[in-house]
């Protein structure tokens, strides 16, 4: 950024991916985090009740990371009016008071806005969103991506050792259980690393990057069992597993597959962006 007092401020700081960006943008400046409880050293912030929030703070330039936002498609679902009133109605809010403040803000969106694709896209397609939580993603983004403080970053399934998914494997391989595993369904897997040095270089050369949507997909688009099979040849060698087709209730809330790839993110981390083999031997070795 160009104005060396501005900082960068990670919503949802407490987070899967909140809490890597937090540690890596104080490493490179000055940075603050919130969460919704205010706890261990974080700023109190929710988006249930944005009014509350301290926009003091924020000065032009400044840089908002918002990753906060009830993510579980099924809890989308089920508790929509309560979804709704966080994820769209507090989060516009939000946005809006730190856009009238100068802030520019970096909205951690879905690759689900897309909807169900199995062939190869980028950047240029148009949304379609598939499920409640798609919806409330693609609101935000139509209400502020003719503005330029506002990009969108739209991510696909986030690997790491704390994955849902990849904590599941290697339980099931620790204690001999064979795990099981929906197909088809299929994403394009992205290391938790190379989100948070995407998202913290988009921060830091802004200008740089017209673009006001950014595609965050890794460069294989596997499904699920491709997933267990790659960890299985390169970190989890015991593991065991089965294919079980889901219930047709499960894709009301998730497409089975989505099939993304950018070429800006390269541009942005200065490589490609890992492969899963890659990831997995980062987090296990």
């Amino acid at each position: 950024m160009n104005n060396k007092k501005s900082k960068t401020i990670i919503i949802g700081a407490s987070g899967y991916i909140g809490s890597g960006l937090l540690i890596k943008a104080s490493v490179h400046g000055l940075a603050c985090g919130t969460s919704s409880t205010g706890r261990h050293g974080l700023i109190a912030m929710s988006l249930d009740s944005p009014f509350d929030f301290d926009y003091e703070i924020i000065r032009p330039e400044d840089t908002i990371i918002l990753t906060a936002a009830i993510s579980a498609p099924d809890v989308c679902a089920r508790e929509f009016y309560k979804a709704w009133a966080i994820n769209v109605t507090g989060t516009s809010e939000f946005i809006s008071q730190v856009m009238a403040r100068g802030g520019r803000v970096i909205f951690f969106s879905s690759d689900t806005v897309y909807g169900e694709r199995s062939k190869i896209f980028d950047e240029t397609a148009e949304t379609n969103p598939s499920g409640d939580y798609a919806l409330m993603k693609a609101e935000v983004e139509l209400k502020f991506l003719q503005n330029p403080l506002f990009k969108s970053i739209r991510l696909s399934y986030v690997f790491s050792r704390n994955d849902k998914l990849t904590k599941y494997l290697e339980s099931c391989s620790k204690c001999q259980e064979e795990a099981v595993l929906f197909h088809p369904f299929y994403r394009s897997i992205i290391y938790r690393e190379d989100v948070v040095e995407g998202a913290l270089a988009l921060a830091r050369c802004w200008s740089e990057f017209p673009q006001n949507v950014i595609n965050f997909g890794g460069p294989e688009v596997l499904s699920r069992v491709d997933f267990a099979q790659c960890l299985k040849q390169t970190v989890i060698p015991n593991l065991q597993f089965r294919v079980m087709e889901p219930e047709v209730e499960f894709f009301k809330n998730r497409p089975r597959s989505i099939s993304m790839l950018s070429e800006i993110l390269p541009r942005l981390l200065g490589r490609p962006p890992r492969t899963l083999a890659e990831a997995a031997l980062f987090e296990f070795c």
